[in-house]
């Protein structure tokens, strides 16, 4: 008897060749490749299907190697929940961390204050800035009370000040019950803190073998714990490709372990205490590929090093570059897809920023957003109950197999040239991260990468974001107290740093003596950005120009005809310059001219923007651009390309044109200068 159910048997079978026809024929002429195919900047195709044929031998074997370095507890405990903490308050700090981990967070990352990063005592004017005010063992003691530090991971970001800050934290730790099963992340990153900052307070060379010999007596002390953090996000929040990133990431992480293994360290634990920081954009399949891509890498590098274990640890971070200050609860989504890619991708740890994070300190509301947002990842999508979910994808496989192959071959350009270090050196690396960020800025500002609520779907009327301004002096004040006096001198092993910590000395007083007080070496520094910026800035010029004047600075929109006819474009030309803070003043339409610039010249505005459709354009553009004109418009647009219509609607006062594929951010900036020629201070 026939299965009237097996409906697929009454079709053809389907293949690529028929796929390809029915979609060549469905583009109408248009190029299938510049049409269908997307490019990425690292310079690999991404087709817009993919096939069993698309398969070959290297990316059936990307899965099975990728098994390789993941522990199978992880499917079930999940990835660790990463919580950033920067109060500058200890004590606030402290009750933040413990309502975190009541709530489902299982690690915690302290991110020390200005002051204490660049190696500062606490009456530096950096106190309290960007971070906590850790200073000595007692504000450590102070933040981590109560907190079962073997039950729940340690981090740490501290900058230059990293192995004064990890004795601290060790100091801390070591007396516990159960110091034996802590695993803290000390995280620390000299070549990381010279491509941020570009300063290190002794030469580089002499970096990386104290930060080797520290770390090699730190996983004595804790051999669940890793001491080294290579950092990638500050090279992919500079602008650099996943391709860059990544080959950055490989060249650092074999800098370290060469320096490891040359203080005798096996190779299998020089591996286990370098942990790898990944930044993870809003590309949710790139953001997959480059932790799948990693692991693929660094697993040839320790084949080719000698060693039998294969894992590795990747803390995943939101990047920053993708994140906004304004409606900034588009943020939200953003970290979700974050997130989401992190766990897919094998993180073994995940920090979700907070949708404020760029705007102050978050509450204990945004926190538990950013912590919920991977409780539902692993307890109710259960994305971590399988190992490598994206393996087999065979679009996700050619992704990770091309991605690895564009890093690798960065990463082996980098060694020719003396490796990461010579290439921070002589700016050759910032150079080529910038000239990338040139080509995102570029997309950004014509739409072509789309920013939801920034640079579409503006709401410049949100209710803006306020967030705690702590008192920097009290909490200063109250660190000076928590402090006692240490005058001897300090040793540059992690046992004599404990000691001194002990005896109250503070990390301003270890970094002095192991380091001095100037730094030994400066590199270009790489600068950071966010693709939202350019609308950012316009957006806080349109809010100083309301504070002056009680309203943001407008265009009035020339609607011409019926609604049905202008709508479209008015709808474009009010996204149009709303992304950047200009509102629009709209209108159901005008049947000519002269009704439209009565109205104008009532509305207060001082530029317009023409719009309706092409034929319309034919019509009535020419008279409504001179009507505008004689009403004292300064500056008259037209929502459309204006084709070879251009030179006579210039010469009928328009004075630029909008479309898809403009420079929104330059054309609004020079909008606002004609809005705002007459207010100082705008800017």
């Amino acid at each position: 008897m026939t299965d009237p159910l097996k409906l697929a048997s009454e079709f053809p079978s389907a293949d690529y060749a028929g796929w390809r026809k029915l979609a060549e024929e469905a583009l109408k002429g248009a190029s299938f490749e510049k049409k269908l195919v997307t490019q990425t900047l690292d310079g690999f195709a991404i087709q817009p299907l993919y096939t069993q044929d698309d398969q070959d031998d290297a990316t059936r074997l990307i899965h099975d190697v990728l098994c390789t370095s993941v522990e199978p507890r992880e499917t079930v405990t999940g990835w660790d929940i990463r919580q950033l903490h920067a109060h500058p308050d200890p004590v606030v700090t402290n009750s933040a961390i413990l309502d975190d981990l009541e709530n489902g967070a299982t690690s915690i990352l302290l991110k020390l204050d200005a002051s204490a990063r660049k190696g500062r005592e606490i009456n530096s004017g950096d106190v309290g800035v960007d971070g906590i005010a850790l200073h000595c063992l007692a504000d450590f003691e102070c933040t981590l009370k109560d907190v079962y530090t073997n039950l729940a991971t340690i981090a740490l970001d501290a900058g230059a000040a990293a192995i004064p800050a990890a004795a601290m934290l060790a100091a801390r730790m070591v007396d516990e019950d159960g110091a034996d099963e802590a695993a803290p992340a000390f995280n620390i990153d000299p070549i990381g803190t010279l491509a941020s900052t570009g300063t290190l307070p002794c030469a580089a060379e002499d970096a990386l073998r104290h930060t080797a010999e520290i770390s090699a007596e730190l996983i004595d002390l804790f051999p669940l714990g890793t001491a080294i953090s290579v950092n990638g996000a500050p090279y992919y929040n500079a602008g650099a490709t996943d391709g860059q990133e990544l080959a950055c990431l490989l060249a650092s992480g074999v800098a370290y372990l060469r320096a490891l293994t040359d203080t005798g360290m096996a190779v299998d634990q020089a591996a286990g205490a370098i942990a790898f920081n990944v930044a993870i954009g809003t590309d949710f399949f790139a953001g997959i590929a480059k932790l799948r891509a990693l692991r693929l890498m660094w697993t040839r590098v320790l084949a080719a090093s000698g060693a039998e274990d294969a894992s590795i640890s990747i803390n995943a971070v939101s990047a920053e570059i993708a994140m906004s200050k304004v409606d900034p609860w588009v943020n939200m989504l953003r970290t979700t897809v974050t997130s989401f890619a992190a766990g897919l991708g094998g993180a073994n740890s995940v920090v979700c920023l907070p949708y404020d994070h760029l705007i102050g300190l978050p509450d204990s509301f945004t926190r538990r957003i950013a912590r919920n947002t991977q409780l539902i990842l692993q307890e109710e999508s259960n994305v971590h109950r399988v190992i490598d979910p994206a393996g087999g994808a065979w679009f996700i496989e050619n992704m990770t197999r091309d991605l690895a192959n564009v890093a690798w071959k960065k990463f082996q350009s980098l060694e020719a040239s003396g490796g990461i270090l010579a290439a921070l050196a002589d700016g050759s690396l910032k150079k080529d991260i910038e000239a990338v960020w040139q080509s995102r800025e570029k997309r950004v500002a014509n739409r072509r990468d789309p920013l939801t609520g920034v640079s579409e779907f503006p709401n410049i009327a949100e209710t803006k974001v306020s967030c705690d301004a702590p008192d920097l002096d009290a909490i200063q004040a109250n660190g000076k107290a928590r402090q006692t006096k240490y005058s001897q001198t300090v040793g540059n092993t992690l046992e004599s740093l404990m000691d001194t910590a002990r005896n109250g000395a503070t990390i301003g007083h270890m970094f002095t003596d192991l380091y001095g007080t100037s730094a030994a070496i400066t590199v270009p520094a790489l600068t950071l950005h966010r693709r939202s910026e350019p609308f950012e800035a316009l957006r806080k010029r349109a809010d100083n120009y309301k504070s002056k004047t009680g309203a943001f600075p407008q265009i009035f929109l020339a609607n011409l005809g019926k609604v049905a006819q202008h709508t479209a474009r008015a709808m474009f030309a009010r996204n149009f310059f709303e992304s950047c803070g200009i509102e629009a003043i709209t209108n159901t339409g005008f049947a000519d001219a002269e009704p439209a610039a009565k109205v104008f010249t009532a509305s207060g505005a001082k530029i317009a923007v023409i719009c309706g459709s092409d034929p319309q354009y034919g019509d009535m553009a020419a008279d409504m651009a001179k009507a505008l004109k004689d009403a004292g418009a300064s500056r008259v647009y037209l929502a459309g390309h204006p084709g070879d219509a251009k030179a006579a609607y210039e010469a009928a006062g328009i004075d630029d044109f909008i479309y898809v594929g403009s420079d929104v951010p330059g054309i609004c900036r020079t909008a606002m200068d004609h809005i705002s020629s007459d207010v100082r201070g705008d800017k």
